[in-house]
């Protein structure tokens, strides 16, 4: 019995550590919550009660906010206010001669008005004038330093000293741009004026004997009711410029063609048959595929005629008017040599000594201008330059990358010319390997032999 006991004590104190382990993990975790922030705790009522306090008292103060900070988000307000030079610039052009003889609205507005007055809202609501974020305080503070007067409201502007205003004209159409790529697949043109004996038969024979040798005539469309005949081609080199020199005697008349563009080619593509308007679009895949090689001009180097064409528009928009372009620069020998692609650029350039961007004589575009000995200035197409390009493009030339080809098919001709060689060297010693296995194989053979007799 005592060493039950015995056994029943030690079991206590073995087990009495454990219950304080237990405890002191209680103590800890108790302590752990009290340490955490008093967000995460439970809040008692007094605590809430003083809280809900508190959040009464500071209601009203995040309530009223400063007008200030009521107003338009940043993004939305204009961060910079406009170039009043700029403003100025503008309100005296509407004003201006260039502008009121086609401007019908300003036009209708000064002259319904007995002193010409012009209200400045009707000037805000322009577009380039929104577009400049302009107000009525920009403008009074704009013109100050020019000559349009102002009203004593502040309400009106109008041409200085009442200015007669001129005629109202018609304004003249913008030319339509007719681009050579139109005709890449061949060219579409119509004979105009043909007499009334005459039929599609005396054009085709008549045209054939003009076109280049192995050049196909794909089509030749009826006379219409207005005397008219559509033609469509195979491409050629110079086709454009061909069709647009022709000139056909039948019946004892000269007939010219016209090559058509925009709305009167799209029309006439809708008459040809399906088969003729596969080869069309199938050979202008051709074209346009040769066409979109890097090209040369001025010892300046473009991936295509396009990327030429926007460098050219970059020069023009990045220049003020009457902004000279500098005689060492990149830019003016760039200008010089598409010069050169002109018409008439040999006749036009003589005596040039400079070149400068300035606005055009023909409407509100910008163009260059070359400057010449005693002051003379005189204008020139750029997109006559780049039209010419695009006819007959200054490729880069293919010649060096065939011999560089051809140089190293010769390096590795070289190169492997050694191994050749060196095999009929290596077969004499594959033989010998050969004749010892034959040898060993017929002693072999023969040692069998002897063991069978």
């Amino acid at each position: 019995m005592a060493e039950i006991q015995a056994d029943a004590v030690d079991s206590l104190k073995r087990k009495e550590p454990e219950t304080e382990k237990a405890e002191e993990k209680k103590t800890e975790e108790t302590a752990v919550a009290t340490d955490e922030p008093d967000s995460k705790r439970p809040k008692t009522t007094e605590e809430a009660e003083s809280g809900k306090a508190e959040e009464k008292k500071a209601a009203p103060e995040i309530a009223v906010k400063p007008a200030a900070a009521s107003g338009e988000p940043d993004a939305k307000r204009p961060k910079t206010s406009p170039d009043l030079a700029a403003v100025r610039k503008q309100i005296e052009y509407y004003l201006s001669d260039d502008n009121l003889k086609f401007d019908q609205f300003f036009h209708e507005k000064i002259t319904g008005t007995p002193d010409g007055w012009l209200d400045v809202s009707l000037v805000l609501s322009c577009n380039k004038m929104k577009a400049m974020r302009a107000t009525k305080e920009d403008v009074l503070e704009a013109l100050k330093e020019s000559k349009i007067e102002m009203k004593d409201d502040k309400q009106s502007i109008r041409r200085p000293g009442n200015l007669a205003l001129p005629s109202l004209e018609k304004r003249p159409e913008k030319h339509q741009k007719k681009s050579t790529a139109q005709h890449d697949g061949g060219v579409i043109c119509t004979i105009k004026g043909i007499p009334e004996e005459q039929s599609w038969m005396q054009i085709k024979e008549k045209l054939r004997a003009k076109l280049p040798d192995k050049v196909q005539l794909w089509f030749v469309s009826e006379v219409s009711d207005k005397n008219t005949s559509l033609i469509a081609c195979a491409p050629f080199e110079n086709d454009l410029q061909f069709f647009e020199d022709l000139t056909l005697e039948v019946g004892g008349v000269n007939l010219k063609a016209e090559a058509l563009h925009g709305d009167p080619l799209q029309q006439a593509l809708k008459v040809l048959p399906k088969h003729i308007k596969d080869k069309r679009e199938k050979e202008a895949r051709k074209k346009q595929k040769e066409r979109n090689r890097p090209i040369v001009v001025g010892q300046q180097r473009f991936v295509n005629v396009g990327a030429l064409r926007s460098r050219v528009k970059e020069i023009l928009n990045s220049r003020s008017d009457g902004e000279a372009l500098k005689v060492d620069g990149s830019d003016y020998k760039l200008i010089k040599a598409l010069l050169d692609f002109h018409p008439k650029g040999a006749e036009k350039s003589k005596g040039m000594i400079g070149i400068k961007v300035a606005k055009s004589v023909q409407g509100d575009s910008r163009c260059f201008y070359m400057l010449k000995d005693g002051g003379k200035e005189e204008d020139f197409s750029a997109v006559k330059c780049l039209s010419a390009i695009e006819a007959n493009p200054p490729y880069v030339a293919v010649e060096s990358k065939k011999e560089e080809s051809t140089d190293a098919g010769k390096e590795e001709q070289k190169k492997e010319a050694p191994k050749e060689e060196a095999k009929p060297a290596e077969t004499p010693k594959a033989e010998e390997k050969k004749a010892e296995a034959e040898s060993t194989d017929g002693k072999k053979e023969e040692e069998k032999k002897e063991e069978s007799k």
